[in-house]
């Protein structure tokens, strides 16, 4: 009985020892490996987004390690939630310079906590390349920040062209979540419509997280618009556009970026078709580097390719090539990621011009028959 005791304790103990070693891994700087930092919502009103954006990354991490990482070495992702948040983001950002040593950082977050973290990260000297937060201010300050998408200036304006010279709208009404990213694209919006003669008339703000439009929709039909532009994410974006149909609203349905999830289709249903919106990828694109990560992330985590995704796998792509040709020091690795130039990304030929900013197309996509189809590219800067 003394020995099957003692054989129960040693049991535990190496059980515990082993849980213990496990919980250490992603925080425990490894001679064997290089650590790339990812940070983003993985909890909170956001966490669905930031979970593809994280997935994705991954899936870049470990299609580079099984083709021989670097010199042998592997990449290790160390991931750190903000919550939506840019105070938590700060926080995140500074544990993984100081304490995890990150080589680079993918940041798979939004514009409000991107634009925090941006000076960190400058002034620490970390290179970063920033998946789909599209506030400008994020990429100034230094030569360590760079971006694969487009900066709601060229996403606005990209959209105000081709509402009024591709759909001859002329009387916009504009809907806008109120943080930086809606409020942003819709400054670029109204400004490029008003120069393109447009009018704007009613412009509204709301909340992430309302559901009940129907004041600000009462108001908007009254104004009897030809186009209701949208810029918001893909919940209230739903909710927007049915109850917009619910009211008899007869315009145009436009929209940004946020819109493409499924989850749109799923939440909008019927009332979502004739919707158009920018992006920056669209999963039935013929290129094999599209066919092969649509298949590849379905394989790994039974979900549908979509901008999130693609943005952020391109985004750490751009860090893992730079790697290849630079190596880890830090200074070298930035150098490297500035003088990308063509590489072929999910969501098209990724460069960056004098100020880390990606030079690509805007997709233009609509919905038809509960599916997204393409409509056009545009390139605009």
């Amino acid at each position: 009985m003394k020995k099957l005791f003692l054989a129960g304790l040693l049991g535990i103990s190496l059980l515990v020892t082993g849980c213990a070693s496990n919980q250490s891994t992603s925080s425990t700087p490894s001679k064997d490996s290089i650590k790339i930092g990812w940070v983003g919502p993985l909890t909170g009103p956001t966490s669905t987004d930031g979970t593809l954006s994280r997935n994705a990354t991954q899936l870049a991490v470990d299609q580079f390690n099984e083709s021989g990482g670097l010199d042998g070495k592997k990449v290790e992702l160390v991931t750190e939630d903000d919550q939506g948040k840019p105070e938590e983001a700060l926080k995140g950002v500074q544990k993984l310079i100081n304490s995890d040593k990150v080589t680079g950082i993918v940041g798979g977050g939004y514009s409000g906590p991107m634009k925090t973290v941006a000076p960190k990260v400058q002034a620490a000297k970390v290179p970063m390349v920033i998946a789909y937060a599209v506030h400008p201010e994020i990429t100034k300050g230094g030569d360590f920040v760079n971006r694969v998408i487009y900066t709601a200036d060229v996403q606005g304006k990209a959209m105000a062209d081709y509402a009024i010279n591709d759909l001859n709208k002329k009387n916009i009404a504009v809907l806008y979540v109120d943080i930086d990213y809606g409020i942003s694209i819709y400054k670029s919006f109204k400004e490029e419509a008003n120069k393109l003669g447009a009018k704007i008339v009613i412009e509204r703000p709301f909340k992430m997280g309302d559901k009940d439009f129907s004041s600000i929709l009462t108001t908007v039909k009254a104004a009897k618009p030809d186009a209701l532009y949208v810029v918001g994410y893909y919940n209230e974006a739903a909710g927007i556009v049915t109850q917009s149909k619910e009211l008899g609203i007869d315009a145009q349905f436009l929209g940004v970026d946020g819109f493409d999830s499924p989850k749109f289709l799923e939440l909008g249903k019927e009332n979502t078709d004739g919707a158009t919106f920018s992006t920056s990828f669209y999963s039935t694109d013929k290129r094999e580097v599209v066919q092969n990560f649509v298949k590849a992330l379905h394989e790994k985590y039974k979900t549908e390719a979509d901008m999130l995704s693609s943005q952020s796998y391109d985004a750490t792509n751009v860090i893992l090539e730079a790697l290849k040709k630079a190596g880890t020091d830090k200074e070298k690795l930035a150098k490297a990621i500035n003088e990308t130039k063509g590489y072929e990304g999910t969501s098209g030929k990724i460069s960056f011009d004098s100020n880390h900013e990606v030079v690509k197309p805007v997709i233009f996509m609509t919905v038809k028959d509960g599916k997204f189809q393409f409509v056009k590219s545009l390139n605009y800067k």
